[in-house]
This record gives structure tokens, sequence and C-alpha cells, in this order.
């Protein structure tokens, strides 16, 4: 909580508060990049222009290269801010004091999730950022890698606790059970699927879906989950 402030001199008072200030360039930039998603999501982004998204955007054209470079620049930043965001997530879910299942469920909804409330923002994350050559730019594979990490903290603290097999590579899962979201979540940004219409529908769907991934990467497919 903040705490009571001095008199604002007179002077000083005429001008915007600086949270204000902030709050109407966040405001913009913000505008910005949702137009942005929009535009790479309809049509990619190699034949996408900054007139483009500053139309969408409803801006000025040159407000657009007030934020950010060029559409790279865009696209790059879109990735990191989201891409933090989810990675905060899964930090948090590992850090819980809920059973290994339920932290694999939570972290399978968190993605499939993000399918639901912004479908145009995973179709440009699946096929102009992960599929492109930007993808292999020093920060974005870091981020990439961090999830691995985090995957793999996570399970090694479960084979401690005794709630996963001893001679398991907390390593490999970790890159098999992230392999098997990033290909649902394709699945669904190429829209294989049919889901259903209403919001609640498509909720509980979303989440049968990251049971049933948690339920098959922790006990398999065979009959007493052995194929042996």
């Amino acid at each position: 909580m903040s705490r009571r402030s001095a008199p604002v001199p007179e002077t000083a008072a005429a001008s915007p508060a600086p949270t204000v200030r902030s709050a109407r360039v966040r405001d913009k930039r913000g505008l910005i990049l949702d137009a942005a998603v929009k535009v790479f999501a309809r049509g990619g982004t190699h034949g996408a222009r900054v007139s483009d998204i500053a139309r969408e955007a409803g801006v000025a054209y040159g407000l657009v290269y007030h934020y950010f470079k060029n559409k790279d620049e865009i696209l790059s930043t879109l990735f990191e801010e989201q891409w933090s965001g989810f990675l905060a997530a899964v930090r948090d879910i590992g850090a819980s004091d809920r059973t290994l299942r339920e932290r694999l469920v939570s972290i399978a909804a968190q993605i499939l999730d993000a399918h639901r409330v912004r479908p145009d923002w995973v179709r440009v994350l699946v096929f102009e950022i992960q599929r492109s050559q930007r993808f292999a730019q020093p920060g974005q594979v870091q981020a990439m890698r961090r999830l691995f990490d985090e995957m793999r903290d996570i399970l090694e603290r479960a084979q401690g606790a005794g709630e996963m097999r001893d001679d398991t590579s907390p390593a490999v899962a970790a890159t098999m059970f992230i392999g098997a979201l990033e290909i649902v979540v394709t699945s669904l940004a190429l829209e294989t699927a049919e889901l259903p219409q209403d919001e609640s529908g498509r909720r509980a769907y979303y989440l049968a879906f990251a049971n049933e991934t948690a339920e098959i990467f922790l006990n398999g497919c065979a009959r007493g989950g052995s194929a042996r």
C-alpha cells in the first residue's frame, strides 16, 4: 500500500501524474500488441505490414514506431511477455504442495486454457514463432529452456518424494510431457478437433484433456500400466 505523500506543488499538479501517464503508455503499447496478434494470426508475419497493425489498432502509423523498431521486434515482444507470464505460472504450480498428478493437470490446463482464452495468440506462437527461424534466437531458446528446467525440477522433486519411479529420467520425462502438450496445442491451432461451442463446454473439454494427458503420462496406455 502507498503511504500518504507530501502535498504536490501547484506547478507540478498541472502535469499528469507519472502513474497516469505510464498507464496511458501501457494502454497504447498494449493496444498495438493486441492488434499485432490479430494481424499475425490472420495472415502470418511475412506478409504483414506495420501499417496493417496500425490500422487494426486504430492508431497513427508513426505511433507504432514510437514503441517498436519493426514488426520483428513486435513479434519478439509478444513472445517474451506472454512466455514470461506462463513461466511464472508454471513456477508457482511447481512450488505448490499439490501432488504430482495435480501439478501436471494444472500445467496442462494452463497451456490448453491459453487456446480457449487467446486462440489468436496460440496460433501466432505455434506457426509464427516456434516453427520459424526466429525461434532459434538465443533469447527465445533460453526462454524455452527455462520451461524444460522448471518441468525437470518438478519431476525431480516428485521423484525424491517417491511419487515417480527411481529408474525414470526427469529430464527425458519433462521433454516428453512438454512435447506431448505442444502437439496437442498445435492440433488445436490447426482446428483439427471439434470443440464445444459454448464457453462452459469448452472449459470442461480442456480440463478433461488436461486430466487425460496427466493420466497417460503417469500410467501409460497399456492395461496394468505396463506394455511388457
